[in-house]
């Protein structure tokens, strides 16, 4: 899809079946603004004559492949993803309900902006199908929380019953932020762009070992982290921790033990309860938030 042809949304985004193009954008835009959509969808520019999806997908950005899923066995259906090392900070692309990936691509080949990796689709799990009417790209931009990821997932899971088949990269370990920021421009500087998105919640943890997302990202990191005691934490109200500042022992922000919220966007509150980054009460740390927070910190525990 040629960048110069969009002028909104409506230019390219596939909405679900309610018709509403807001649907398939980034938000609280799903159910009545009861569900979380991270990422957007894009519908195809062509059809074959059976009515699939003829376009192939490219990648985004320069990069190399972090991760192959061939399989139907999760809400992505088949999906690739990239890393993006020489990026301003090293962001993730997420490329999902694809109808083929190309065979030739492996795990750690380097990519060019703009090389064809696959085909899209509408695959899913056989347990919640996408019409041929539907056929998408879903399409995401984000972070990595934690590189023991699955040290938590196994705590809340039984692994034998219900292993976790896709490694760092199962989308709970992945939090997005808006796409459009890349398909809208021909240059961005993606760590201008975290920097930027509005602080919604503040979070004060005590930790003595750091969280390795902090030496992943250390443009979102100020201060020491090897001699940190804990950290005082910037989130988005969708829950994605944009700012870190190393706290020493004896700062008195830090909690005995554990996590408290310590400041908050009034102007956001209901968009973080919606989000379950808040309770219901809207003080109260919601779901969301605890469960970002345990994975980030599972390397630690």
């Amino acid at each position: 899809m040629n960048r110069q042809t969009i002028h909104s949304f409506e230019d390219f985004i596939q909405p679900t079946v309610s018709g509403e193009i807001s649907s398939g954008t980034f938000g609280m835009v799903r159910e009545d603004g009861k569900r979380f959509h991270e990422g957007l969808d894009i519908r195809p520019s062509r059809v074959l004559a059976n009515g699939e999806a003829a376009d192939r997908i490219f990648s985004a950005i320069a990069g190399k492949v972090a991760y192959l899923n061939h399989e139907t066995n999760g809400p992505y259906g088949k999906y690739v993803v990239l890393v993006h090392p020489e990026a301003e900070i090293e962001v993730y692309t997420l490329y999902a309900h694809l109808a083929a990936i190309d065979k030739n691509l492996r795990v750690g080949d380097p990519l060019p902006q703009g090389k064809a990796i696959a085909l899209m689709g509408r695959s899913s799990t056989p347990e919640n199908p996408t019409p041929l009417e539907r056929s998408h790209l879903h399409f995401e931009v984000g972070l990595r929380l934690s590189d023991s990821f699955n040290r938590w997932y196994n705590k809340k899971n039984d692994p034998l019953k219900n292993p976790n088949l896709h490694g760092i990269w199962n989308g709970q370990n992945l939090v997005g932020f808006d796409p459009s920021y890349i398909l809208k421009s021909t240059r961005v500087n993606l760590l201008d762009v975290v920097h930027n998105l509005p602080t919604a919640l503040a979070v004060v943890i005590r930790t003595r070992t750091a969280p390795d997302f902090v030496y992943r990202y250390p443009g979102l990191t100020n201060g020491e982290a090897s001699t940190a005691a804990g950290w005082y934490i910037e989130f988005t109200w969708h829950g994605l921790p944009k700012h870190w500042t190393a706290l020493p022992a004896d700062s008195k922000q830090l909690p005995s033990n554990g996590f408290k919220i310590v400041g908050m966007n009034p102007q956001m509150r209901d968009l973080m309860i919606q989000r379950q980054m808040l309770a219901s009460d809207g003080k109260k740390p919601g779901e969301i938030l605890i469960q970002n927070l345990e994975i980030l910190l599972s390397n630690s525990r």
